[in-house]
């Protein structure tokens, strides 16, 4: 018979610290995504919290909201979990469109904190919050294949350690990729030579129009005359040349400054 209560107690042990490593988020994917474990309503439910999902994207410093991306480009990705409760939790992540990880998640707010499981970057609460608000930035690869999902599981809990009156819920926005973007759609053209160069790029000799690119997406500013470019004030690196033709023709370079 001690025995039996020996077991009995460290499963009920057992359970608690499962229970209570929730509130500091859960180390598995709950983000609700096509090939996560669930969501967090998967093992919270029960409750009458009224829990909504409400996810918004600005440009990093900025304040306007977006539904496009640029490559090589930071965002924040602002969260709102609501609900009846006090007591909230949520897990996020950025795909791509076959569903795999893209970009680089980081810079989690007070209160929250980025995972790697499921090969896939993951914000999550670290600790529970009475606002249900959550920040975090997601920088997008410099060389996208298309439209990114950003999916979101929240949580509003009743604060009694169990999983039983609480409510999940999810939701998900999607922003396309910005084909006007500097280094979308990236094509190296031959006839733009020497590359790499050091001092004079020669353009195609019947281009219009031309402007160089960082390959962060930021307009430089070198002095552009008779199809030629004037590169030596540039710092080393790669750059992206995008031009117009006479015949209407636009172009992108990649070219590497020495």
């Amino acid at each position: 018979m001690k025995k039996y209560y020996f077991l009995s107690g460290m499963a009920f042990v057992g359970l608690a610290v499962v229970l209570m490593s929730s509130s500091s988020g859960r180390p598995d994917d709950r983000t609700g995504a096509p090939g996560a474990v669930g969501n967090c309503g998967s093992c919270h439910s029960g409750g009458l919290q009224l829990t909504t999902v409400t996810i918004g994207v600005t440009e990093k410093g900025q304040t306007t909201p977006v539904t496009k991306y640029q490559p090589g480009k930071t965002y924040t990705v602002g969260l709102l979990i609501g609900g009846l409760s006090t007591t909230k939790g949520f897990q996020s992540t950025v795909l791509d469109a076959s569903n795999n990880k893209t970009g680089t998640t980081s810079n989690a707010s007070a209160g929250a904190k980025i995972i790697s499981t499921n090969g896939r970057d993951i914000a999550s609460h670290s600790t529970p919050s009475s606002t249900g608000i959550w920040s975090y930035d997601w920088t997008a690869p410099a060389n996208p294949t298309g439209n990114v999902t950003i999916y979101t599981a929240g949580m509003a809990a009743n604060g009694n350690g169990g999983d039983n009156g609480d409510k999940g819920a999810t939701g998900n926005i999607t922003l396309t990729l910005d084909n006007s973007s500097a280094t979308s759609g990236i094509s190296v053209d031959l006839s733009v030579y020497p590359n790499p160069c050091s001092n004079e790029l020669i353009l195609p000799a019947n281009t219009t129009s031309a402007n160089v690119y960082s390959a962060d997406g930021k307009l430089q500013n070198p002095i552009i005359s008779e199809n030629k470019i004037n590169v030596s004030g540039l710092s080393a690196g790669f750059y992206y040349v995008k031009g117009q033709t006479s015949a209407g023709q636009t172009f992108t370079s990649k070219i590497q400054k020495i």
